[in-house]
């Protein structure tokens, strides 16, 4: 009597153990496995938070071949509701060819403020036109060093210009001395303003972010690159165009020879020719007698 209640004591203990467990198991699950990723998501980066770095952006984009050109349409719509002091067409292009693949292009400049988020709403555009973004490139320069760079160069040469100058006044007129110094004011001028130029672009290159936007179609019969009935009536068609050259190109060098030929045996056949064999026959004929 006193086993049984030792018995359901231990079934007691087990049980609870066996809860404890599946509560730990439950709770303290792998809580840093990270969760499926979703490869349709761009990475989220904000390359505006670099000051002095130009960026230029590429999006390459796979539709319809019957969306494409209201995607690009959008896009284009969208740049030009910004107006032109914040974004600007600088080239489109739309193009089909032999095979009704159809590609297009269109390339914008932006305010570097709006960039990423205008580059964002094209993909979403794209998404509700049945697209896919198939890649996406950020390149940069580090346009804020090169202006630093050219500056303090142009600040060294505008130094050293003003000391020729001051050495120039010095010294008179006509010498040696006097043209060696202005063949050197009129390089470090030049020098001067290359540098000049450079500052300029590297300004204009922070002013703006390039953005090009490329479409892709899909093209014929799903799951074929191209339309698989069209390929093989253009190998038909190639076909027989080609047995058809090699017909008449045997025919250009036949018929010529078959006239000839022709030629020859009338003129074997006619009189003049008939008199003359029976002439040389004669001789044969005598000999044999």
């Amino acid at each position: 009597m006193k086993s049984r209640p030792i018995c359901f004591a231990s079934l007691a203990i087990i049980a609870a153990a066996l809860c404890s467990c599946s509560k730990n198991d439950q709770g303290g699950g792998n809580p840093s496995r990270p969760e499926a990723s979703d490869t349709s998501t761009t990475p989220n980066i904000s390359p505006t938070a670099a000051p002095g770095v130009a960026f230029n952006f590429a999006y390459d984009f796979n539709l319809p071949d019957e969306r494409i050109s209201a995607t690009q349409e959008s896009h284009a719509a969208a740049c030009e509701k910004l107006g032109l002091a914040r974004c600007r067409i600088t080239g489109m292009s739309y193009s089909v060819d032999q095979h009704e693949q159809v590609t297009a292009e269109l390339d914008l400049k932006l305010d570097p403020a709006i960039a990423r988020q205008f580059g964002n709403s094209a993909k979403q555009s794209v998404e509700a036109n049945a697209g896919t973004l198939i890649r996406m490139e950020i390149g940069s320069s580090d346009e804020g060093q090169t202006i630093q760079q050219a500056t303090k160069q142009k600040i060294d040469v505008a130094g050293r210009i003003a000391e020729l100058q001051h050495e120039l006044a010095r010294t008179r007129a006509g010498t040696a001395t006097h043209a060696n110094l202005l063949s050197q004011i009129q390089e470090l001028k030049q020098q001067a303003s290359e540098q000049g130029r450079a500052i300029e672009a590297g300004q204009a290159a922070l002013a703006s972010t390039p953005m090009a936007f490329h479409y892709y179609g899909r093209g014929g019969v799903p799951g074929f690159r191209g339309n698989p009935v069209r390929a093989a009536w253009q190998t038909f068609v190639t076909t027989v165009v080609w047995l058809v050259q090699i017909l008449l190109q045997a025919l250009a060098v036949l018929v010529p020879f078959g006239i000839l030929l022709a030629m020859f045996i009338a003129l074997w056949r006619t009189n003049p020719i008939r008199v003359f064999r029976r002439w040389i026959a004669r001789p044969k004929e005598a000999n044999a007698e």
